[in-house]
């Protein structure tokens, strides 16, 4: 521990410096070295600091003071500190702990050197939150990545990004939270409806489980389901409790099953009376953690961006904060999921044929070989050795059939349509075409074997393509239109990241709230409700856990996960 006497050494020469014509007392090193001397030891000996799970909270306070030359940071101006405080009780609105940032918010004027770098590591730690998220994301939803070194580098550089975004401190402090702040829409429109939500709200009284209520039904039922859908504004006003199921009424509930990821059919069948009682509180932070979610992916994502969400089967493609297309996809079953991860497309296959994947070939098409002599007719399968050439099935033992791959030619019924998607991965999966258009209007869409299925491909290969030249275009176009399959390079291809979330805000600013076909959102929940008043053990024991674990060795974890494990690494669309 420092000792009060170089403390108040320190803080004599830093902050009572010579007036204009005065003599500075002699001291045996320059100032700015000596002051360079007793920060650095500082920074190593201050206890209580705030702690940062990206970088080195020495590292970051360190080059901060180098970069402002050792000036304080909080004594040069008397507005700093209110204004802090004034932006870390809106992170509230972020879903963020105020908690985290207690002693901040009641600090005053600093008096001595560990203060004001106590309160610095408090300003970094929440730009951190802001910028990065609470939590370390592969340590708790745990992403594969294409380029490990960018990875590296992005760690390495945090604590630089770190102190860039306090330095914006020096004009103003809004200004600061305000570049940290997470600039993607979907961040944005759900901040506001969070904000918006009624954090106080009473656990509505259970509506009884019993019989499906369908249109034109009389049942008890209905007086809760009408005063559900009347407070949470589904209902306008002045509406009356009607004597049955009538049609405004089946239209809120509709709206209430869109605005929950249910099928819309105006049925309250168990899903949507499960979604009538869930309480207030869960509402809340089910948002929560998924705006955690949008700030890891904010931190990562390219200007150029194609963005896929599982959960929410949507994919959209932006150019900066424009979202230049989107539409639905279908993504992995539970049983066979789609991985999150971050890479690029490179490469489009136009016409292409289709080779079943091991995994599919064991669990689905041998079953009904056995059982149907015509399967492989009927699906127009080839049937290939290991060097692709042609086998004559009859001469097979499809009990335990070795060496041969099944091959379906391009055309119409081909699973992958007429377009593939190419990216570095390690799970052969890719984004296509699909001839399954009818799963499209479904509200569930983990209907695949892994890959994403998207819809209207066609629109999105030709907006990728738009740097080809008009005669390669019009051969691309022909190449279509023909059977014949090519691939084709995207230099500069968008950088696409398979995410996952469950909450967004709707057009009318009102929290959707989508199905968790993963499972994924209890165990982040239940980490927030455990950290919703972290003790400085629990918040130790999270860095530390966060600087031992690391990127590479969350990612291998996560390679071999029981989410993501297939022995084959072979998880596309089956027939």
């Amino acid at each position: 521990m420092i000792s009060r006497r170089t403390i108040f050494f320190f803080t004599a020469v830093w902050f009572a410096a010579p007036a204009q014509g005065q003599v500075a007392s002699e001291i045996a090193l320059p100032a700015s070295v000596l002051q360079k001397i007793l920060m650095q030891t500082a920074v190593t000996h201050c206890t209580d600091m705030a702690s940062l799970h990206s970088t080195s909270m020495e590292a970051a306070l360190t080059e901060l003071y180098i970069r402002r030359n050792y000036a304080p940071l909080w004594q040069e101006d008397t507005a700093r500190l209110p204004s802090l405080q004034n932006e870390l009780r809106q992170l509230s609105d972020d879903g963020l702990w105020l908690v985290d940032y207690e002693y901040a918010l009641q600090a005053t004027q600093m008096p001595d050197m560990c203060q004001e770098l106590r309160l610095s590591s408090y300003y970094l730690m929440a730009l951190e939150h802001l910028s990065r998220g609470r939590l370390p994301q592969q340590l708790r939803e745990p992403q594969w990545q294409a380029d490990a070194h960018a990875r590296e580098e992005l760690v390495e550089d945090a604590s630089a990004e770190l102190v860039e975004l306090a330095l914006a401190g020096d004009t103003s402090i809004t200004n600061a939270f305000s570049q940290a702040r997470p600039s993607l829409n979907l961040y944005r429109d759900l901040r506001q409806s969070y904000a918006r939500l009624d954090k106080h709200a009473q656990p509505p009284m259970g509506i009884a489980t019993g019989l499906t209520i369908r249109a034109g039904a009389q049942d008890t039922r209905l007086a809760q389901n009408f005063q559900r859908l009347l407070s949470d504004g589904y209902l306008p006003a002045d509406s009356r409790l009607p004597t049955h199921y009538d049609a405004a009424l089946q239209q809120a509930v509709r709206r209430f099953q869109s605005d929950h990821g249910l099928e819309p059919d105006g049925i309250v069948g168990a899903h949507t009376l499960t979604a009538f009682n869930m309480p207030p509180a869960q509402r809340l932070l089910q948002v929560r953690i998924n705006l955690e979610r949008l700030r890891w992916l904010n931190a990562q994502r390219d200007d150029y961006l194609l963005l896929v969400n599982i959960a929410g089967a949507s994919v959209r493609l932006y150019r900066g904060e424009e979202i230049i297309w989107e539409s639905r996809v279908q993504t992995g079953r539970p049983s066979r999921p789609t991985p999150t991860l971050v890479s690029s497309i490179d490469r489009i296959t136009l016409n292409p044929s289709w080779t079943m994947p091991p995994t599919i070939v064991r669990e689905d098409a041998l079953p009904q070989i056995r059982r149907n002599p015509n399967y492989l007719q009927e699906k127009n399968l080839q049937v290939l050795d290991l060097q692709g050439m042609p086998i004559d099935p009859t001469q097979l033992d499809w009990s335990n059939p070795t060496g041969v791959m099944l091959r379906q030619p391009p055309g119409p019924t081909n699973p992958l349509g007429q377009v593939v998607f190419r990216l570095d991965n390690p799970f052969a999966i890719f984004l296509h075409d699909t001839p399954s258009q009818d799963q499209f209007a479904k509200s569930s869409r983990s209907v695949s074997s892994g890959c994403v299925r998207v819809e209207n491909a066609a629109q999105l290969a030709d907006l990728l393509l738009t740097s080809a030249s008009p005669e390669q275009r019009a051969l691309l176009l022909s190449l279509q239109e023909s059977d014949e399959t090519r691939e084709v390079r995207v230099p500069g291809g968008p950088q696409l990241i398979i995410g996952y979330w469950t909450a967004e805000a709707g057009a009318d600013g009102r929290s959707v709230l989508m199905q968790d076909p993963y499972d994924l959102d209890q165990a982040l929940m239940n980490t927030f409700a455990r950290f919703e008043r972290p003790s400085a053990a629990m918040q130790r024991a999270e860095l530390s856990n966060a600087q031992q674990i690391g990127d590479e060795n969350a990612t291998q974890a996560y390679l071999h996960s029981d989410l993501n494990s297939n022995s084959d690494a072979q998880t596309c669309s089956s027939l």
